[in-house]
């Protein structure tokens, strides 16, 4: 590839066999680093040659971001960033520039865990810090979820369900002992937003993006019951069954139970 080249999401995640989500991450972070650039109708493309000087200073600018990112993700969960913070702190405590931070604070304020105020202060919304927070989103979720699959109408395409049934497959088969907490938390989302999808109603679909988008602070905890999580993929791979073989009332109540097990963080 050259400067100048499109960046397509879809071949991107097709070529990494990863999902569009932690694809869609990585175009950002490169934006952020100087290597891509979005531009209006076409994407990103690439902003220099692979081979170049300029290309291992930017790559180390990436990695060092998303190391200060789960940082700041683990000190919010662990309470030890007061609410509200200045950005004069945060650029001490982390050693980081202006242009860094920003750059980190408006990723985390897009994700929703965190809101400007007045001047320089800014403020980590409650809600995803507090342990009552994965409760209420988990509660939620078995609410809506399972309410979409029974709505007259629900309708899962075929392609989307061989898609899903291979990409859960793999990951079953072997691929969560080398994904990262992040693409396994990307998976599940792809996962569950694609069965809402079936709904055909928009609003189940945003009020789920909405609850994942708080729950991905979460999924920066580190954990280690992989078994834990692979027994969650093959309800996943249940589901898909169930689903494919248009049994909705059977493929609710599965879902109900799935989203109510003892939560095992950022998978479900």
């Amino acid at each position: 590839m050259k400067a100048g080249d499109r960046l397509v999401e879809q071949r991107l995640a097709d070529a990494l066999d990863l999902s569009r989500a932690p694809i869609r991450l990585g175009l950002k972070a490169l934006e952020a680093a100087g290597l891509a650039r979005g531009e209006p109708h076409r994407g990103f493309v690439l902003a220099k040659n692979p081979t170049s000087g300029a290309v291992q200073p930017a790559l180390a600018a990436v990695r060092r971001s998303e190391q200060v990112y789960t940082t700041i993700a683990g000190d919010v969960l662990a309470s030890r960033l007061p609410p509200d913070v200045t950005e004069a702190e945060l650029l001490r405590r982390y050693d980081l520039s202006r242009a860094e931070l920003q750059r980190l604070l408006d990723r985390i304020a897009a994700e929703g865990w965190i809101a400007r105020l007045p001047g320089y202060g800014w403020r980590f919304a409650k809600t995803v810090s507090s342990p009552e927070a994965q409760v209420q989103a988990k509660a939620f979720r078995a609410v809506i979820e399972p309410a979409a699959i029974a709505q007259p109408g629900f309708a899962l395409p075929q392609e989307v369900i061989t898609r899903l049934r291979e990409r859960q497959q793999r990951v079953f088969d072997g691929e969560i002992e080398k994904m990262t907490i992040g693409e396994i938390f990307h998976s599940g989302c792809e996962f569950h937003e694609e069965i809402i999808r079936g709904a055909g109603n928009p609003f189940f679909l945003e009020a789920l993006k909405r609850v994942n988008s708080i729950r991905r602070l979460f999924a920066y905890r580190s954990f280690a019951d992989r078994e834990g999580m692979r027994r969650h993929v093959r309800e996943h791979l249940r589901l898909l069954d169930l689903l494919e073989a248009r049994h909705y009332p059977e493929a609710a109540e599965l879902m109900t139970r799935h989203l109510q097990r003892p939560l095992v963080e950022g998978l479900s």
